[in-house]
């Protein structure tokens, strides 16, 4: 089993996915849990990306949405499944030109935003898009500010290895870094404002090879007199990096080694499972995470 996608109380689980055995949607609170109706993985599949958004306008229209993307040779699949009704509906099946979907991030708890490379991951980024999974449509991409593109824009127009992007959430805010394994620099940005262009702030910038070994923060702090980013290094330790001394900090805390998990979550559990109309849920939860 592996988690797929997380959003406030629930869990996206894939039960050898890759082998069409299922989906499961758990509520770790409750110990409730669904099975979810079967869609085919195509063998040939470059990438399946997952986004899960519980859509909660009144009492009338309350549900949890999934949204599945796939690419395979040059077609792009989407679809989103609706827990009211229980079933998949298709939203777009679309031949493309070779492109690669990498770091999907649920930003508003129900904007997945993710990067689009032309080729590969290690060759030109094109474009950070956004699928609304309320709307179950693509939405507005996401614009870089003037400063953020003056500074990576070469980088953005032409083939380079060496150059390495990955998206994240930072208190809820969008997070976009950059690591130039040529220039051994790491930059963080986060955008202050989502949809502003110009809210996007550089939060650090550091020399790479003090953090060549470490991988892209999951918390930030701000206190009296410093501001901190929590990141785990690939085996294990998490430290507390200083922005303004440019030092680490220990944490005393060790979990299991990046190099061994395939995704890293930050999962906070916020309530338990509200009744859906209409939806009947098993009464006992016997899942089993391995």
């Amino acid at each position: 089993m592996s988690m797929v996608a997380c959003c406030e109380s629930y869990l996206l689980i894939g039960v050898r996915y890759t082998d069409h055995e299922g989906l499961i949607l758990f509520n770790p609170t409750t110990r409730i849990y669904r099975l979810l109706p079967k869609v085919y993985v195509p063998t040939c599949a470059y990438y399946v990306h997952f986004g899960m958004c519980h859509c909660l306008d009144d009492e009338f229209n309350d549900d949890i949405k999934i949204v599945r993307l796939v690419q395979y040779h040059q077609i792009r699949e989407v679809i989103v499944y609706s827990l009211n009704t229980n079933s998949w509906k298709s939203i777009e099946l679309k031949r493309t030109r070779f492109q690669w979907i990498a770091d999907p991030v649920l930003i508003q708890n129900h904007l997945l935003v993710m990067i689009f490379y032309d080729g590969s991951r290690y060759r030109r980024l094109t474009r950070i898009g956004c699928f609304d999974i309320k709307a179950e449509r693509w939405s507005n991409d996401v614009l870089w500010s003037d400063t953020l593109l003056g500074e990576i824009g070469s980088n953005l127009t032409k083939k380079r290895k060496g150059v390495l992007y990955h998206l994240g959430a930072l208190e809820g805010q969008l997070r976009f870094s950059c690591y130039d394994v040529n220039k051994l620099s790491y930059s963080i940005w986060v955008m202050k404002e989502y949809g502003v262009k110009e809210s996007w702030v550089k939060l650090m910038s550091a020399p790479g090879e003090d953090l060549k070994e470490v991988y892209h923060p999951i918390a930030y702090r701000q206190g009296s007199s410093d501001e901190l980013l929590c990141i785990p290094n690939f085996s294990g330790k998490y430290s507390w990096y200083n922005l303004r001394d440019k030092q680490f900090i220990e944490t005393g805390f060790d979990g299991e080694g990046l190099h061994r998990t395939k995704y890293s979550f930050a999962y906070v559990c916020r309530g338990s499972l509200l009744n859906f109309p209409g939806v009947q849920f098993f009464s006992s939860c016997k899942v089993s995470f391995s």
